[in-house]
């Protein structure tokens, strides 16, 4: 039976396939999904810098989709998130993984330089795939989700909108925190929309903390992207009300039920903090990185 590889044909059966591959732990690919809806609408109009016919491969045996690869590439940051690969239990032994990330980098083999994987910890075969291609770990995520079930709503002054004037300081804040993290400091500032909003904490004109967040009520979900505090500041509980912050402002959206965090497996107090507030580990991610600088001796 001849495979078939090539741009999507049709987005709503591509979503349908990568909900299904994502709902399986040893599957799983972090930031990707697990609802065909989102999946979709992320597909059509929030996913890489260049549109999808070359961003993805897809691989068909007749009109079936048994494997498929994409890349969300940022082209300022030369850097792609990889989504997958995704291959049928038929095929996994096969070398399928390797034609559809040979076909899906050489489209845009000119404009990125690296490539993140976020996979699941019991994805066997997606960790052992980006290692045979270079991938390099880079330690480990913990995905935290709570549900507006399991959360107070409390009151908690002092935390404000950002403006423009704190921009400088914020940009430090951000680049001390999360010196090598998928968005930038200005990356961020793009982002802020009604549903995408940054907030901080401060004293007088100095920035003592942030918190950036993301709606997504369409499918109920809501996500705490970035906090971080200055470390002049540490102990003096600005953490925790820039949490309760942004839970409150998150689940006063009637659809949102559940939202989720990711932080460093390592940062053991902070992932106390987010309990403490009702947060329950959902999933152990392992990110690798496969830097195309890097000369392979």
């Amino acid at each position: 039976m001849s495979i078939v590889l090539e741009s999507p044909r049709n987005n709503h059966d591509l979503a349908a396939f990568l909900a299904k591959m994502n709902s399986v732990t040893s599957r799983h690919i972090g930031y990707c999904g697990e609802s065909k809806e989102e999946i979709y609408d992320t597909l059509t109009s929030d996913f890489s810098d260049l549109d999808l016919a070359n961003s993805f491969i897809v691989a068909y045996e007749k009109e079936e989709i048994i494997g498929a690869i994409g890349l969300d590439i940022d082209l300022e940051d030369r850097s792609a998130e990889v989504w997958g690969p995704f291959v049928s239990e038929a095929f996994i032994r096969t070398v399928l993984a390797n034609e559809l990330w040979e076909r899906v980098t050489a489209l845009s083999a000119s404009q990125v330089d690296r490539y993140h994987f976020f996979l699941n910890i019991e994805n066997v075969q997606a960790k052992e795939f980006s290692i045979s291609q270079g991938g390099k770990s880079q330690g480990q995520h913990t995905i935290l989700a709570a549900k507006k079930s399991d959360c107070k709503e409390t009151v908690e002054e002092g935390v404000i909108k950002f403006y423009s004037a704190y921009e400088d300081g914020f940009a430090k804040l951000h680049g001390q925190a999360f010196p090598s993290s998928y968005y930038s400091a200005q990356t961020i500032l793009e982002r802020i929309s009604e549903k995408n909003r940054l907030y901080i904490a401060s004293m007088g004109d100095q920035l003592t903390g942030y918190v950036y967040l993301e709606a997504d009520p369409q499918h109920g979900e809501g996500s705490i992207e970035y906090i971080a505090v200055s470390d002049r500041f540490r102990r003096q509980g600005i953490g925790k009300k820039l949490l309760t912050f942004a839970l409150n402002h998150l689940f006063a959206y009637e659809e949102i039920k559940e939202i989720t965090l990711s932080v460093d497996k390592e940062n053991e107090k902070a992932i106390k903090l987010y309990q403490a507030a009702g947060f329950k580990v959902k999933h152990q991610l392992i990110h690798l990185t496969i830097d195309k600088k890097v000369v392979k001796l």
